[in-house]
């Protein structure tokens, strides 16, 4: 099976260069943060309430790739990947393919793979909120 990925839309208005700052995992949920490489005050929150697998790949030639082609860095989503196919093998029957989709996040580093359920939530942090991680 071939892997099929489509642009994944976000809602926020979103500079083209960010880089990987944090990621916080907790029982079911993940928390992804962005930064922007122009604005460092600027962090993208990208939260999913509930994940089933998750990956982060720090790849030269797929960063090559990502740096010299603009149209490839963003986000992208698909309900047909191998890693999605890996997952559902793997698991047994325990997950079911229908609702699961496999969330991709190109930046500037890296890039981070997401199977979820239910989509993520994006919104950029507060002043006060980048403060307190910064220090």
């Amino acid at each position: 099976m071939k892997d099929k990925y489509e642009k994944w839309a976000i809602d926020l208005s979103l500079p083209q260069d960010l880089f990987f700052y944090k990621m916080y995992v907790e029982y079911s949920e993940i928390v992804i943060l962005l930064k922007n490489l122009v604005d460092h005050t600027q962090i993208l929150e990208i939260k999913f309430e509930y994940f089933v697998s998750y990956k982060v790949t720090i790849d030269l030639a797929l960063m090559k790739m990502v740096s010299e082609n603009d149209d490839f860095r963003g986000f992208a989503r698909s309900t047909c990947s191998a890693y999605l196919d890996s997952v559902i093998e793997g698991s047994y029957d325990i997950l079911e393919r229908k609702n699961i989709e496999h969330f991709v996040i190109y930046n500037l580093e890296n890039a981070i793979e997401v199977l979820s359920d239910e989509p993520a939530t994006f919104r950029w942090l507060s002043k006060e909120e980048v403060k307190t991680l910064v220090s």
